[in-house]
């Protein structure tokens, strides 16, 4: 009886665990703020290293790896959005960086405008 009951203990554990990692990589609390400038500084950090062709970026210069936190700021909250910009001083560009409630990033340019194909979520 004792093994009975270890072995359905080990089969619930094993479907529990099973569900949980089939929601892996789902966001289910939107994006904040503070984690929308990080997001944005990680992206100038990723483009200094290679180009990043998803989000329209060539690779940037090195002095895009190491921009203090105050380098980016919220330029833009909007319905399901927040456009952050990221301001390099030493090249006296903006990067500006989209990004989803959902944590996706769908494009990033120097001029902050996005067209209607990443201007809004994505609809189910």
């Amino acid at each position: 009886m004792r093994k009975i009951f270890h072995v359905l203990q080990v089969a619930i554990i094993f479907a529990v665990s099973g569900l949980a990692h089939a929601h892996e990589g789902h966001g289910h609390l939107p994006v904040t703020m503070k984690k929308a400038v990080e997001m944005a500084l990680e992206t100038a950090q990723s483009a200094s290293e290679e180009a990043q062709p998803a989000l329209g970026l060539q690779r940037l210069d090195n002095s895009w790896r190491a921009l203090p936190v105050e380098a980016a700021r919220i330029h833009e909250n909007g319905r399901g959005y927040y456009v952050v910009s990221v301001t390099n001083a030493a090249q006296s560009k903006i990067l500006y960086v989209r990004i989803l409630l959902d944590g996706r990033i769908t494009a990033a340019n120097f001029s902050g405008k996005f067209d209607e194909e990443t201007s809004a979520p994505a609809t189910k």
